[in-house]
């Protein structure tokens, strides 16, 4: 796990906060435990896209490259109250020849709660912090006190064999 502060400028934290769509957005995809994710990156508001942009340039993976169709990735809202269980992400795109090698979450704002659990390690949503860990990693947010706004993206690497895993692999089913 690597943790970065101010992985992007603030001032494009600050825009990207600000265009952040509310829970109530037409766009969103809908998990059953609650958690909202982009699945169209042509819906993304344009700051977000630019935050999303330089966040991938200021942190490069240790290797592969960043998808920017944003396959399970962009932006993720957790409303107040939810929460994500133990688990393991996809390792492999569902469309594509490519194995996930790591995932990067940014926190655009403080949060209260929903803090991002990867196997022993607590990071606390602090904004203009970025986490990135490799995709074997274990990994949980705990309840969230307010909603818990991020932007991801996920790296991958060319991979012509096996297509595992192509959705998260929860500990517990009652968890996703």
């Amino acid at each position: 796990m690597i943790i970065i502060n101010n992985a992007i400028p603030d001032h494009l934290r600050q825009a990207a906060a600000a265009a952040f769509p509310s829970s109530s957005w037409e766009w969103w995809h809908r998990y059953a435990n609650g958690k909202l994710a982009t699945v169209d990156p042509s819906r993304i508001p344009t700051a977000c896209t630019v935050a999303l942009h330089s966040l991938a340039a200021n942190v490069r993976p240790v290797s592969g490259f960043y998808d920017f169709d944003l396959y399970g990735a962009g932006l993720h809202l957790m409303p107040a109250g939810t929460a994500l269980g133990r688990h393991l992400d996809a390792t492999h795109h569902p469309g594509k020849p490519w194995r996930r090698v790591a995932s990067l979450v940014y926190f655009l704002e403080d949060c209260d709660g929903g803090e991002l659990v990867i196997g022993s390690e607590r990071v606390r949503p602090l904004a203009g912090t970025a986490v990135m860990f490799a995709a074997n990693q274990w990994h949980e947010v705990l309840t969230t006190n307010q909603d818990r706004r991020t932007l991801s993206l996920f790296a991958w690497e060319i991979d012509h064999g096996a297509k595992e895993n192509t959705s998260a692999y929860f500990e517990r089913q009652a968890d996703q």
